[in-house]
């Protein structure tokens, strides 16, 4: 998944309302930037970070910038983070029509957002003729029960993914703890 242009940097001064941040931009400028991702972000929300912005071209948007990722130490040195919660869906997507996941390769048809039980959803559902369907769901909301469908024999995967400023990319499977 590529972004739509390369991303620039920026030092976060400070987030807040859950979807606000301001930032310092290269110029010295300060702004008020979007952050698309609702939950608490400890450990990734310090003043002083190194963060990296899109910049949109709607000229309809009420903020021009997005946070996209964050740069930090988390033991092994400087990474960056992905924060933004609309790209995870949009990169399995792009995984999944490019055959990036072995696992998950060689299904006719790919739903997304698909209702499942009576309050539940899934984020994909692949179908094909000869096989059974194959239910995804990248949701962490939902790691309780996906521990007891693995308990119950349901194959688990998962895939470490590369960042960087120009886009961010499956890499290669990695093993789930038991």
């Amino acid at each position: 998944m590529r972004f739509p242009a390369p991303l620039f940097p920026a030092t976060l001064v400070r987030r807040y309302k859950r979807f606000l941040a301001d930032v310092v931009l290269p110029s010295g400028e300060t702004v008020t930037v979007h952050c698309a991702n609702p939950g608490s972000m400890i450990g990734l929300n310090a003043a002083g970070a190194r963060v990296w912005l899109s910049k949109s071209g709607s000229p309809k948007r009420k903020l021009a910038h997005s946070w996209e990722l964050v740069e930090v130490d988390l033991g092994g040195g400087a990474e960056l983070v992905g924060i933004n919660t609309v790209n995870p869906n949009a990169l399995a997507a792009e995984a999944i029509a490019a055959g990036a996941v072995a696992e998950l390769a060689g299904y006719a048809a790919v739903r997304r957002e698909v209702k499942y039980g009576k309050n539940s959803r899934v984020d994909f559902l692949l179908e094909a003729p000869a096989r059974p369907p194959c239910y995804v769901d990248i949701d962490p909301a939902y790691g309780a029960a996906f521990d007891a469908a693995r308990a119950m024999g349901v194959e688990a995967i998962a895939y470490r993914c590369g960042i960087s400023c120009e886009g961010i990319e499956v890499a290669e499977p990695v093993p789930i703890a038991e």
